[in-house]
């Protein structure tokens, strides 16, 4: 045998022992008896649940507003003056026509000087031309009768000229006087016919300078500022040895009386917020400041643009005036719309989103889609979610736990 032939031998023999092994291996593996596979028990969950009872609620919505006054005013400056006084507070409460504050009244009291000056310097006009009319209408007369001896003169002289008595010269001084009685006459007269439109030109001026005296006055009043109504202090612009300009705000005062919530409405409640105030109780709230349940009553609805968009605000009173907050705090309140039929009372946890709930059909969870209505409190004073569902019957039973992994299909268990 050849070097070459037993070369090859050495490494085909361990080949084929190798071999012989892995088929043994493999045959010894077939022939092993299998274990039985056991069956896949799926898990079912323990869960609370309550049945579906149809009744009729007063649901309750939870709505955001602020307080306001509709009765807010901002009291400004009409003149431009030194601040002397400032006797108001913020927070302060003040009565009607109360001192607030004393602008420097020197500037305004010598303009009402000046304005008075000229309303006297009117009436001093008005009379002297009434003494100069009744002077024309006396001297009328006389002016006639010299006009008429005048003209008798002229004639008296024409007809000694004629008899060649008179001079020419004395006929020409004749005519001469009578034509200067004659102008004087129509002076006299013209200054009598034009008395009315004198007088009326005169007596405008009057007016005008009692408008403008009367001005002065008011301006001159205007340096004390007092409260225009009974009022709450809100804030104060001014402080003594201020210059204050025309149109400057110098207070902001409100009226405690006439406070109100105001809370915008979603739509898909105002039908229902509609037919409360059609009712003889109408609607009311509840909301907590500070720490103190206060009770309000829905007055009126009223229309608002903001942005663009329309919307619906409900306005609430107190219904209490011993409470008074201060305007401008943002609030939320609980609002008890009127009874609805056929509402399903469950607990929150049972609500999965806010749409969702789950029946319990045949051990295994079913999701029906539910309308929230609203919110309400059981006889335990526990909080419940008032649900409406066409798909619901009276007495399933609707799963009150809350499920992370809850979908349709899962099998549940019913606990107590």
């Amino acid at each position: 045998m050849s070097k070459a032939v037993t070369r090859h031998l050495t490494w085909i023999f361990p080949l084929l022992a190798l071999l012989a092994a892995v088929s043994i291996f493999m045959a010894l593996k077939a022939s092993k008896p299998q274990a039985p596979s056991r069956p896949v028990i799926e898990k079912v969950w323990s869960v609370q649940a309550k049945a579906v009872n149809f009744s009729n609620f007063r649901p309750e919505i939870i709505l955001y507003g602020q307080i306001e006054s509709p009765q807010m005013a901002l009291l400004s400056s009409s003149v431009t003056a030194y601040v002397e006084q400032v006797v108001a507070r913020e927070g302060q409460h003040v009565s009607k026509d109360q001192l607030l504050i004393q602008l420097d009244p020197r500037d305004a009291q010598l303009i009402l000087r000046q304005r008075d000056s000229d309303l006297k310097n009117s009436a001093a006009k008005i009379n002297a031309a009434r003494i100069q009319h009744e002077a024309n209408q006396n001297a009328l007369n006389i002016e006639k009768q010299l006009y008429a001896l005048a003209s008798k003169s002229v004639a008296r002289y024409k007809d000694l000229s004629a008899r060649k008595v008179g001079s020419e010269d004395q006929l020409d001084t004749a005519r001469k006087n009578f034509q200067q009685q004659a102008l004087s006459l129509n002076n006299r007269e013209q200054a009598i016919s034009t008395f009315p439109a004198q007088l009326a030109q005169l007596e405008a001026e009057q007016e005008k300078a009692t408008a403008l005296r009367d001005s002065a006055l008011l301006e001159l009043q205007r340096t004390t500022i007092t409260a225009p109504f009974t009022a709450r202090i809100a804030s104060v612009s001014a402080a003594v040895g201020d210059r204050i300009k025309t149109g400057d705000t110098l207070i902001t005062l409100y009226d405690p009386s006439l406070l109100q919530v105001r809370s915008q409405v979603p739509s898909k409640v105002l039908p229902l917020i509609r037919q409360g105030l059609n009712e003889k109780t109408g609607l009311n709230a509840t909301a907590l400041i500070d720490k103190k349940n206060v009770a309000l009553h829905l007055s009126r609805l009223a229309s608002t643009v903001t942005n663009g968009k329309t919307g619906v605000d409900a306005l609430f009173e107190f219904a209490s005036d011993q409470f008074t907050p201060e305007p401008g705090r943002t609030l939320s309140l609980t609002l008890s719309l009127p009874f609805i039929d056929n509402l399903i009372a469950i607990p929150p946890l049972a609500l999965y989103g806010t749409d969702r709930v789950y029946r319990i059909t045949a051990g295994k969870l079913e999701s029906i889609i539910v309308n929230k209505v609203g919110d309400t409190h059981n006889t335990d004073g526990q909080p419940q979610v008032l649900i409406q569902s066409n798909e619901l019957k009276q007495g399933e039973l609707l799963i009150i736990t809350q499920l992370p992994n809850a979908i349709t299909g899962l099998p549940v268990k019913v606990t107590e």
